[in-house]
């Protein structure tokens, strides 16, 4: 059999646009998938991925995914690697030695804890506890005042607080980060994800060896599993936590809620439904 490649090559002249169309269809489907970024959370090959050590660490997993690092590297070596992660890390967090790491990591938690926002929370979590669900925030104002917690503070902090829910009322990579029916607590998960990034990056910086870590993971870890119940409880007090520690520095809620972004989108790839909840708190036991 022989191929008259002049009948071919007219037949192409003459009907040009449907060649050009697939051609251009296959061109198009390469180039989005070339510039759309990976729905996967960035995982060393290094290192494990299940057992007890990636399990703590998953708890950093936010804090360390935005901090352009590996969730299940407990050496942190995109921070070694990189002299301005290191610097910008020094600069931002005041880490000049071992006793300043070790401080830092040990003083975080009551460096994010604020008695006003912390016990309005409470009281929001007793509300939903012994009513239909949480409530609106109307009723949560309400109820203050009923409490003794006057003064225009307290309205801005639940004001705040409720801005930054609605912008987690969304799917990120087909998972729902606030569902209707679920009441953020407290803020302790923003604490305990920087502790163990914190931690990482210790050993990146020189101030500890991985082994010095586990047992700091390992705690921190076990503290986050007793103040909440699930992957789900702790990312959305942590969201909230970073978002809010910005408006608490006087950022406006809605330019804190667009810088912390980032967060809501690691959340959902580190559960990523849309593959059958293949990432890590999809993966892992809580």
């Amino acid at each position: 059999m022989t191929i008259d490649l002049d009948a071919v090559v007219s037949w192409l002249i003459e009907n040009w646009v449907w060649p050009a169309a697939v051609v251009g269809a296959i061109v198009l489907i390469v180039l989005v998938l070339k510039l759309l970024p990976d729905a996967r959370i960035d995982t060393s090959a290094d290192f494990p991925t299940s057992g007890d050590e990636a399990r703590d660490l998953a708890v950093g997993a936010i804090q360390i995914a935005t901090s352009m690092g590996k969730w299940n590297d407990p050496e942190s070596h995109s921070i070694q690697e990189s002299k301005s992660l290191r610097s910008k890390l020094v600069a931002m967090w005041g880490l000049t030695d071992g006793e300043s790491w070790l401080e830092t990591f040990e003083e975080l938690p009551q460096r994010r804890t604020d008695a006003l926002r912390d016990s309005l929370l409470a009281l929001r979590a007793e509300l939903a506890r012994s009513g239909n669900g949480r409530p609106s925030q109307r009723e949560w104002l309400a109820a203050a005042k009923e409490r003794g917690a006057t003064g225009r503070e307290v309205k801005s902090v639940i004001t705040a607080i409720v801005e930054i829910e609605k912008s987690m009322k969304k799917k990120y990579l087909g998972t729902l980060v606030l569902p209707a029916d679920a009441t953020i607590a407290s803020v302790r998960g923003y604490a305990q994800g920087q502790q163990i990034a914190l931690a990482t990056w210790g050993v990146a910086l020189g101030f500890a060896t991985r082994e010095e870590i586990r047992p700091m993971i390992r705690q921190v870890s076990a503290q986050a599993r007793n103040d909440f119940g699930s992957w789900e409880e702790f990312g959305r007090s942590y969201l909230l936590g970073r978002t809010l520690r910005l408006v608490e520095q006087g950022m406006p809620a809605e330019k804190a809620i667009e810088k912390t972004d980032d967060g809501m989108f690691a959340y959902g790839r580190l559960f990523d439904a849309k593959r059958g909840n293949s990432g890590p708190w999809g993966q892992l036991p809580w």
